[in-house]
């Protein structure tokens, strides 16, 4: 703030004779390579120039006195570590992130933010290796989300949604800011997830209970009778309701009924596996209070939902199954709002963090990641 107070101090008429002076150089520069490549008509953009000159200073003023008063707005506020003679804004592990990096967001993706989301990027690349595995995963989400934004666009097509709009909004969202970047913003999120789980893994015994009782974690599947109106069955699909209920329980299990006889089409390749759910998963409410009120190995009775007549088991109420479902890992994180932050900041001080000195960038960066001391 001193640097821009000291600049408006400066006369305004030394300010415009400066910025004159260098629009003059710039002019007398054009003017003489035209004349140096022997152009005998005087080129277009010259002709617009001589006539409309002075609105071309003020722009040129205007535009020169925003990038001065930008550059002194941040030129002190980085740290004074160089790498090949250029600025570190931060080191994490054994990388520096000079300010070439920082500059290519400054301007889109304003101030400590744009530390903050580069830092967040560094952690997660630096502690997390790519491996084959993974660039396998980062390609089949990649494909499902690109379907996902295909799918979306076409559904709000009537209120002028894109594609592109639709991928740009949670692209930018995430610090990224071109649909070429689709590829990174995959593979930041499947590594993130990654070290989300290696850190609840070893936090397990400390979250786990807690959330168990409050939650009701469980895994469930389901037979589904499908029909139009749950309150009104017809005569032929009464019918296969009772078909299910006979062959269960003449000892069929429930995974040949699933086979037999469920119509949800897309989860009976899994035999009717729904996987995990917990007290904040998205299920129609007569659905969820039934699946929660059943123990592991029960079945319920016949439960209706809007797609139809349902046969809910419980699975399993193990931890240990638990742990085979992305699902259960986003439950458990998303208990504190602040956690996915706070994993990220202990693996930044395990990669030793350092700020050079910048303690007000320090100060607020941990603000960032929800850090208080």
């Amino acid at each position: 703030m001193n640097e821009i107070l000291t600049l408006l101090k400066t006369p305004l008429y030394l300010i415009f004779i400066g910025f004159f002076i260098l629009f003059a150089a710039l002019y007398l520069g054009l003017w003489a390579a035209a004349k140096f490549m022997k152009m005998k008509k005087k080129p277009e953009w010259m002709k617009l120039l001589n006539q409309n000159w002075f609105f071309v200073f003020i722009a040129f003023a205007f535009l020169a006195m925003i990038t001065l008063q930008a550059y002194d707005m941040f030129k002190d506020k980085l740290p004074s570590k160089t790498l090949n003679g250029k600025d570190v804004v931060f080191v994490i592990g054994d990388q520096s992130v000079t300010t070439d990096t920082f500059y290519n967001e400054l301007y889109t993706y304003y101030g400590d933010y744009s530390v903050f989301t580069n830092l967040k990027r560094s952690i997660i690349n630096t502690s997390i290796l790519t491996t084959t595995e993974i660039k396998a995963t980062v390609k089949t989400q990649m494909a499902d989300l690109i379907k996902q934004w295909e799918d979306m666009a076409t559904y709000y097509a009537s209120y002028g949604y894109t594609y592109d709009m639709i991928a740009k909004y949670y692209l930018q969202d995430a610090g990224y800011f071109s649909t070429n970047d689709i590829d990174k913003f995959v593979m930041e999120q499947v590594k993130e997830k990654l070290l989300q789980k290696e850190y609840l893994n070893a936090h397990m015994d400390e979250l786990y209970p807690s959330f168990a009782t409050a939650k009701k974690p469980r895994v469930v599947s389901h037979i589904l009778i499908a029909m139009d109106d749950s309150a009104k069955p017809t005569a032929e699909e009464a019918a296969r309701l009772k078909a299910v209920k006979d062959a269960l329980a003449g000892g069929m299990s429930f995974e040949a009924a699933v086979l037999a006889y469920s119509e949800d089409t897309t989860n009976n390749k899994l035999k009717g596996l729904l996987g995990y759910m917990d007290s904040d998963t998205s299920y129609q409410a007569n659905f969820k209070t039934a699946a929660l009120a059943l123990k592991a190995g029960e079945t319920s009775a016949w439960i209706t939902t809007t797609y139809g007549y349902h046969l809910i088991r419980v699975d399993s109420t193990s931890l240990e199954d638990f742990k085979k479902y992305d699902g259960f890992y986003d439950a458990l994180i998303a208990i504190d709002t602040n956690l996915a932050n706070k994993i990220l900041w202990e693996k930044a001080l395990a990669l030793n963090v350092n700020f050079n000195g910048n303690t007000v960038l320090e100060t607020s960066i941990k603000k960032l990641f929800g850090i208080t001391e």
